[in-house]
């Protein structure tokens, strides 16, 4: 999963698909996920989110608060999928596994 916290939102709701999507930290303080459209439009890694007021406005940039709820449930289910694919998989973090040989 690729910008797993932001595909996450747009899973969830429709209507932000195709749109630059950015999730931001603990208490809104900054991006800590962004929509590949959002990566496009020169947003950065941990950028402050006051900073991005002209992307809102210009550029229709989509601003989450993280729902690290939603965010656990789809993991679990991401594993769940990976799991019935590959024998053995290897969680290393919420966003990021890898199938296991032997």
């Amino acid at each position: 999963m690729n910008s797993f916290y932001a595909s996450c939102e747009q899973l969830f709701n429709p209507a932000f698909r195709g749109q630059p999507v950015v999730v931001a930290s603990n208490n809104d303080g900054c991006a800590v996920a962004r929509s590949p459209e959002a990566k496009a439009l020169g947003i950065k890694m941990g950028q402050p989110i006051f900073e991005l007021r002209e992307y809102v406005e210009k550029h229709g940039l989509i601003v989450c608060s993280s729902n690290y709820a939603l965010y656990g449930d789809m993991s679990h289910r991401f594993m769940l999928a990976l799991a019935e694919c590959a024998p053995r998989v290897m969680p290393y973090s919420i966003d990021v596994s890898q199938a296991v040989q032997g």
